[in-house]
């Protein structure tokens, strides 16, 4: 009788010591996680496609020789970035968007928070041209919702949808569109132009400057 109820005991104790599975809550949280990244993913490919296009242009049009960079800041021009509200869950959505993106990859924290604050809503009914090709733009996009798609010299090329972003070398290339893009369906969209972006580096670029200069005194 006082083996059995040993044994019992032993068998209890060593249930207890095996490793449990991974919990509800933890199985969910994982599923979200790895829904994220395969957005991520999604929308890397798309922008990378975004910038075959513009590279592929560029290759075939003369005019691309020309300098295209946009033109110096004036640092002497009295300039404010502006700041639009947000939810905490534009916030996180816009920072998802930019996380991957070449162009703000040198960012520091407090920049990309900047830069999230002064992108303002913006929409585009189904049918409405964007980015037509040719114009010169200044405009960078982050799409919230619809589909946008993308043509070079009327040939349909690609497309993005939700949590892609288009138009990225405007914010530093006064030079050609690549490519029209068009609202494939009602489109909200966050965008934010290339004085206010290239102001906001040029004044982090001299505060830190600056803050080398007092470091070495």
């Amino acid at each position: 009788m006082g083996n059995t109820k040993s044994r019992s005991t032993n068998a209890a104790a060593a249930r207890s010591k095996r490793p449990k599975g991974p919990t509800e809550s933890a199985k969910r949280k994982k599923k979200v996680e790895e829904e994220q990244q395969q957005t991520l993913m999604k929308s890397s490919a798309n922008r990378e496609q975004t910038i075959n296009i513009h590279s592929k242009h560029k290759a075939g049009n003369k005019q691309r020789a020309q300098n295209v960079f946009a033109q110096p800041i004036d640092m002497t021009e009295s300039f404010t970035a502006p700041s639009y509200p947000k939810s905490a869950e534009a916030i996180r959505f816009i920072d998802n968007a930019l996380a991957d993106n070449f162009i703000f990859a040198s960012l520091t924290k407090s920049e990309r928070r900047q830069l999230i604050n002064a992108m303002k809503a913006d929409s585009a009914p189904a049918g409405e041209v964007i980015i037509q090709q040719g114009d010169i733009g200044d405009y960078f996009y982050v799409v919230e919702e619809g589909n946008v798609t993308f043509a070079v010299d009327g040939n349909h090329v690609g497309a993005c949808s939700t949590g892609a972003t288009f138009g990225e070398l405007a914010l530093l290339y006064d030079c050609p569109r690549a490519a029209t893009c068009l609202a494939n369906t009602d489109c909200k969209l966050w965008s934010v132009d290339q004085r206010t972006f290239r102001h906001m580096l040029a004044n982090s670029n001299a505060s830190q400057q600056k803050d080398t200069v007092d470091v070495l005194k």
